[in-house]
């Protein structure tokens, strides 16, 4: 499984469940774990229902371990992706039963008794990791949702507040906060390539996913043809295998697009749409879609691109890249797709962000300098996933 193509292979045969094992990803450090009673904090707002991480629903031991290493029910390749490979865990809580929609900027854990001194005397983060269930391989999978500042003490109170406001999804969500030293992986050097970063990537529920259409559309489309869809079992291949960074070799970009110039793609999220037409009877042509996400935490420090797996491309698959609008205000992306029968019925645009390599600073009128590079750039490459063939509609 070592060439692009086979691996590609095996994901379009759906045969792919694992490559990567518990025993690929370093494991976190728990010598220091310490379970602290309390209660969770929201806001300012008591979790009715959250304390440490102990035990599961059943009321069995649950120990932060069975997280990192997994068990029958756990994938802990994903979650120790989600706090990172080389973090130390030092304590952890469950958090439940927050209204769908509620957007949270604090945490805070009101510790029973009094804080252990390794944590009161430590410097820390807090990763709160999304728990959600795969029906593909019958585990729960985990995403990072969001990350905190630096841990403040005050009394037996441990305050968490969230780099960037985090939205709960949905009134049965699970999240578990993560106390860490130490956090992700030190930042590579200098990539000597263009590179694909995928830490950022969220997935948002498809009722946060509004998807509307430019009229007139080609005969035999209406409005009502076109709606969004959930991921389903494609969801973990895509947050596992968006990509290896040979994707980049593998998507056709439009005319003008200086290649040269890349510095990285950022995969920050994707979407299903789906397109119910008669494929005998329709007419083939162009669509320009708007996909409004509610909720939206994804950031462009470049240009958004839009990309799409070419079903004709076959078998290794190639992507092709959409340029994208993103009106910010109403968390709006437009893009225009060319040929809409080429890639649906069914497509997952993946939203990125193409960062491209800044132009020297000119030099200034009269300077005895000899010049001014590009300021140096480090990003850190996580782990990303291939590619989904979609079989087009046959009416």
């Amino acid at each position: 499984m070592k060439t692009k193509g086979l691996i590609r292979a095996v994901i379009l045969a759906m045969a792919l469940t694992m490559l990567f094992t518990t025993s690929v990803l370093a494991a976190p450090s728990t010598d220091n774990y310490q379970e602290v009673p309390g209660t969770v904090y929201y806001n300012g707002t008591e979790l009715s229902d959250s304390g440490p991480l102990s035990k599961n629903d059943s009321g069995e031991n649950e120990p932060i371990t069975d997280y990192i290493n997994g068990n029958d029910h756990m994938d802990g390749a994903s979650f120790r992706t989600a706090i990172g490979d080389n973090a130390d865990v030092y304590s952890a809580w469950n958090g439940y039963g927050i209204a769908a929609g509620t957007s949270i900027s604090l945490f805070e854990i009101k510790a029973a008794g009094a804080i252990p001194d390794s944590i009161k005397n430590g410097t820390f983060i807090a990763y709160i990791v999304k728990d959600s269930y795969d029906t593909a391989t019958n585990k729960a999978f985990f995403t990072k949702a969001a990350t905190s500042k630096k841990a403040a003490i005050d009394g037996q109170t441990i305050k968490l507040e969230l780099e960037t406001p985090m939205t709960w999804e949905t009134d049965a969500s699970q999240y578990v906060i993560v106390l860490v030293k130490g956090g992700s992986s030190p930042t590579p050097p200098d990539p000597v390539k263009p590179v694909v970063i995928s830490k950022d990537y969220y997935e948002y529920p498809v009722a946060s996913i509004d998807v509307n259409v430019d009229e007139p559309l080609p005969a035999g489309i209406t409005t009502a043809n076109i709606t969004p869809r959930e991921l389903g079992r494609w969801s973990n291949m895509i947050k596992r295998y968006i990509s290896t960074n040979d994707t980049l070799d593998s998507i056709d970009w439009p005319d003008g697009f200086e290649r040269d110039k890349l510095l990285s793609l950022s995969a920050l999220t994707a979407v299903g749409i789906e397109i119910n037409y008669n494929k005998d009877a329709a007419a083939d042509g162009d669509i320009t879609f708007h996909v409004k996400i509610d909720g939206f935490k994804g950031t462009f420090a470049g240009t958004p691109y839009v990309f799409i797996v070419d079903p004709g491309t076959g078998p290794d698959y190639r992507l092709a890249a959409f340029p994208t609008q993103y009106d910010a205000e109403t968390k709006t992306l437009t893009f225009t797709v060319a040929g809409y029968q080429k890639y649906f019925s069914y497509a997952i645009p993946i939203i990125g962000d193409v960062k491209l390599k800044t132009p020297p600073a000119p030099e200034p009128t009269g300077s005895s300098s000899s010049g001014c590079n590009a300021a140096p750039w480090n990003l850190l490459i996580s782990l990303c996933a291939a590619f989904l063939c979609f079989k087009k509609y046959k009416g």
